[in-house]
């Protein structure tokens, strides 16, 4: 089962139903909408489309709005290309005109002034008429509407634009808004404020992708929800070699503080084009996963490409493998700090102890979720709710998959409803070992505060165990002998025959002789106490229990 998460983003390559539809099929679990391209009406579309699609796979997912931010685009260029080492103007009336008239107050002779990503390179040599004179670095084909990057130039641009205004009225209802170019704790502020205004209920996932956003990350992070490492412009804000450095560096801060960590730029970029990655794209996707990300974001691959579909595919696949490879190495990370990190912290480090089957997680916030997903457990987490709201939001999380039910009430009601979702779905069979947490009592959102353990299913004993394999089978006592023979004592002569397990009700036994036995292959649960025959019985001798 994959652990990862997948986000993909919708466009004109995937906005027929059936393809939206094979796209969540392959492991899409969030859909992206690029709000800084197309109208609200066609995102509106992309969206109901989209759901409509999951709704039909029975599937819960998310949907997550990227707004612009303050960012810096070329408004007009009267040149199709830039030759390089020709001068040319930038301003207003100019060769290229920004959409942001205030950057120009901010350059000065040296600036560099990157444009597409880093593929064109100007840098500031003088003035001219109110307009500044660039030399091209490095030229190529310029285009309206590309992004531009000035390093090292702080310019005091309004968080809010009104287009991301507009666009966050107008489609409300999503469930993450991916927030552009933040820069410090206040942005995030901002628009929290602005959502709260709104009554519109999204988590914020700030977008790192310039040097101020990496120096501010540990406010960025009280304030934030999640951050997703936009490699892109970031990429062209610092030294592309400090880029893999930066990446590390971020994830381990995101997981420090309990907050959902998203890669994106680049994943599978050959895909656009070609139907298969190249080696490093794998080894990436790879190594993003172990520095502990826990989504990964396709952007015009599944936006644009010849093939969203596939893409989809090969990162859910990739994404699979490396999760094994991260059970097999993470370390334990342990919290310490409120009541429900320190519970969360104990969840884990029980289930691991135990080798619990699954966690069951009874969440009414998605808190209890987002704190166990940060420790990377090797076993499945499974997080109940009653909110549809609730679930959507954890489709970020590493590894957590939800589930919906009734309302809660006190804990044991409620434990039972989550345990009989989850066994309905067969993702849990009887006989496996769950450790559960949450909070109680009921009604009070974001309070971990307790945790148990439990077994699926009816047990009807438990004693010591000898022996490696579980039986299921009728039972009968001795000396009548079928699949699971009940004795009240053992005695030397007795012969068990073809009887795959035994049953020693009586406290007082030899455990050599059970431990002779279980070396012949029977199944042995001794000290169980009185046993009611009744039908067919599962016998587990290495948790020595007995259920239904």
């Amino acid at each position: 089962m994959r652990k990862t998460k997948i986000i993909a983003t919708l466009g004109p390559a995937v906005e027929n139903y059936e393809i939206m539809r094979r796209l969540i099929k392959a492991g899409c679990d969030v859909a992206r909408l690029n709000v800084a391209h197309g109208t609200v009406e066609s995102h509106r579309r992309l969206k109901e489309t989209f759901l409509k699609a999951a709704n039909d796979e029975n599937k819960v997912v998310g949907v997550m709005m990227d707004i612009k931010g303050p960012e810096i685009r070329v408004k007009t260029a009267k040149l199709s290309s830039l030759v390089p080492e020709t001068e040319i103007l930038l301003g207003e009336g100019g060769d290229i005109e920004l959409n942001q008239p205030v950057v120009y107050e901010y350059l000065s002779i040296g600036t560099k002034v990157l444009i597409h990503d880093g593929d064109i390179v100007l840098e500031t040599v003088g003035e001219s008429k109110g307009l500044w004179r660039m030399r091209v670095v490095r030229g190529g084909v310029i285009k309206p509407r590309m992004g531009v990057n000035i390093p090292d130039t702080y310019i005091p641009i309004l968080y809010i634009q009104d287009r991301d205004l507009h666009f966050i009225k107008s489609i409300p209802d999503v469930d993450f808004i991916a927030a552009s170019f933040v820069r410090n704790a206040r942005d995030v502020c901002e628009l929290r404020k602005v959502l709260k205004e709104l009554s519109i209920d999204a988590q914020i996932i700030s977008k790192i992708e310039n040097r101020d956003g990496v120096e501010n990350i540990e406010s960025i992070l009280e304030v934030s929800d999640g951050i997703m490492v936009a490699r892109g412009d970031l990429g062209t804000e610092i030294p592309v070699e400090n880029l893999p450095g930066v990446q590390k560096y971020l994830l381990k801060k995101a997981r420090e503080h309990g907050k959902p960590g998203i890669i994106a730029t680049q994943i599978l970029e050959t895909m656009i084009h070609n139907p298969y990655p190249t080696r490093a794209e794998v080894s990436d996707i790879a190594n993003a996963i172990l520095d502990g990300a826990d989504a990964l974001m396709l952007s015009g691959e599944t936006a644009i490409g010849k093939y969203p579909v596939e893409a989809v595919k090969v990162l859910s696949k990739v994404a699979e493998k490396a999760d094994v490879l991260l059970s097999e190495h993470e370390k334990m990370l342990e919290l310490r700090g409120t009541i429900s990190e320190s519970v969360s912290n104990a969840a884990v480090l029980l289930a691991k102890e135990i080798n619990a089957d699954a966690l069951l997680i009874l969440t009414r916030s998605g808190k209890t979720a987002r704190l166990i997903s940060r420790h990377r457990p090797s076993m499945p987490i499974f997080a109940v709710s009653y909110s549809r709201d609730v679930l959507r939001k954890m489709t970020l999380y590493w590894g957590v998959q939800g589930f919906e039910v009734e309302r809660f009430e006190y804990a044991d009601r409620s434990v039972k409803e989550a345990i009989d979702t989850v066994e309905k779905y067969e993702f849990v069979k009887k006989g496996d070992v769950l450790v559960i947490a949450g909070g109680e009592p009921s009604g009070i959102p974001g309070t971990t505060n307790f945790v148990w353990v439990q077994i699926v299913g009816d047990v009807i004993a438990r004693g010591s165990g000898f022996g490696k394999i579980i039986v299921s089978g009728e039972v009968c006592r001795y000396p009548e002998l079928c699949d699971v023979v009940i004795v009240s004592e053992l005695c030397d002569e007795m012969d068990f025959g073809d009887a795959k397990a035994i049953i020693v009700e009586s406290p007082i036994y030899d455990p050599s002789k059970l431990n002779e036995l279980a070396a012949k292959g029977k199944s042995i649960v001794a000290g169980t106490g009185k046993i009611k025959i009744e039908g067919k019985i599962t016998v587990d001798p290495e948790r020595g229990i007995i259920w239904h």
